[in-house]
């Protein structure tokens, strides 16, 4: 046998000298990615421009709280530039004469047992009408979209690690945002309808095709739980009428993998506390079912979901500390709006103290739901294989520690020349991972 050459040798001498001082000194994780992540949706910036812009349009691809909801305009792409324009609804914070306008960003927030979606980075710019007010943006928030474990489970709001952006580069597309699993941007002034065009330039895109659409109409929801400020109106509305919170029957096409809802948002945002905000729309909460009785996890906004494996509602579910599989899904639940699109605000709602005449336009209006069926095929280089699992109420994260001292999701990359970081043999449900922007492109159920 002939010598190994000297470049060899000295390579293999480093190997066995690493895996010596490894056995000798053990390190809590050496992994190229987490023992498992939670399932994120599949981001607009891997559907738009292979699925037609009408089938897209008004889809609510993000919604916040803190900074209201972004609806589907139009795509355009230009070599390996892709821009999307979309309609913001943003919120205002602070008194009349010194407000600050907040607006959402392309990812989606991944709060308590609701399914988020990651964003690369992208550049954004900012109008008014046809005045751009790119440069009046001040400052931001994202959360990171590393691959990692939660910081807490499904009981809390925010559960990945955030990034405060002091400032954001202007370049030649126009602020220049990182990677995020949703986030929000600022700027003085009160605006209550924006235009922001966001320019990606998206790597590891899978390929995805449109199947067709399924359109079904729908009714507000009338049940428990809470409905923030319009509560008074909700009893109003159960003391009246019987519950109401109907199943909708899938037509799932054949090699249909994902689904994406679009629907009407609610016009009244009820969830916050400041009442600044009120007269702001909202997106709605839909839910992938089995059967008459199980959901799914909330996913407040538009999608695009995995549809051939889902996880219960943490409401639903005995303690974990995660979410179980529910069976094959073949029906969903419409939004769980308290008040219809189209109905005109009224005080009452605050009071519970409605006329007759207003809770049957409630009762009685309809909205429509538009289904939409995808085909996911992703294209395998640069991808990571990690398995899904959701944390539930009670998950809490590990607590190891290295020199005495506590960490939280720890996670230590080691780069050898042995192809170690590539997809991988894993459990299922398993997702295939963007390791650069933190994007789910894809699952093996």
């Amino acid at each position: 046998m002939s010598p190994l050459p000297s470049h060899k040798r000295a390579l293999r001498a480093l190997l066995l000298a690493l895996a010596v001082f490894l056995l000798r000194n053990p390190l809590p994780t050496l992994a190229a990615s987490p023992p498992w992540i939670e399932p994120r949706a599949l981001n607009i910036v891997d559907i738009a421009g292979q699925v037609p812009d009408e089938v897209l349009r008004d889809n609510i691809i993000a919604y916040s709280g803190s900074g209201g909801i972004a609806q589907f305009v139009s795509s355009q792409s230009s070599g390996n530039l892709l821009r999307l324009t979309v309609r913001l609804y943003p919120r205002r914070w602070g008194s009349s004469g010194n407000w600050t306008t907040t607006f959402v960003l392309l990812g989606h927030i991944p709060a308590f047992d609701q399914m988020g979606s990651a964003a690369p980075e992208s550049w954004v710019r900012l109008y008014n009408g046809n005045v751009e007010l790119t440069s009046q943006i001040v400052n931001g928030l994202i959360i990171s979209p590393a691959l990692a474990l939660p910081l807490a489970g499904a009981a809390q709001p925010w559960r990945y690690p955030t990034v405060t952006l002091s400032s954001l580069p202007q370049e030649a597309d126009g602020r220049r945002i990182p990677a995020n699993y949703s986030g929000h941007l600022n700027l003085l002034g009160d605006y209550r309808e924006l235009t922001a065009v966001f320019t990606v330039r998206p790597e590891r895109r899978p390929q995805v095709t449109y199947l067709g659409t399924q359109e079904a109409t729908f009714q507000s929801y009338i049940g428990p739980g809470g409905v923030g400020a319009f509560q008074p109106l909700m009893e109003q509305l159960l003391r009246r009428y019987p519950w109401r919170h109907p199943r909708i029957r899938l037509n799932i096409p054949a090699g249909a993998n994902y689904v994406l809802f679009t629907y009407p948002p609610m016009p009244f945002d009820v969830y916050d506390g400041t009442r600044n905000n009120l007269d702001r729309p909202i997106a709605g909460s839909v839910r992938l079912a089995p059967d008459e009785g199980m959901l799914s996890q909330d996913l407040t906004h538009g999608g695009a979901f995995p549809l051939r494996v889902a996880w219960q509602d943490a409401d639903q579910v005995m303690p974990g500390p995660y979410l179980s599989i529910l069976p094959p899904i073949d029906r969903i639940t419409p939004p769980e709006f308290v008040v219809p699109a189209g109905i005109t605000y009224d005080p009452c709602f605050l009071a519970g103290n409605c006329n007759q005449g207003v809770l049957e336009s409630i009762y009685n209006a309809t909205m429509t739901l538009r289904i939409i069926y995808l085909k996911v095929e992703p294209r395998m280089g640069g991808l990571q294989t990690i398995p899904l699992k959701v944390a539930d109420d009670t998950w809490q994260p590990p607590a190891l520690s290295v020199g005495g001292r506590p960490f939280l999701n720890l996670s230590l990359r080691l780069f050898l020349p042995l192809g170690l970081s590539g997809p991988r043999a894993t459990e299922r449900p398993a997702g295939l991972f963007d390791p650069i922007s933190g994007r789910m492109v894809g699952y093996l159920p």
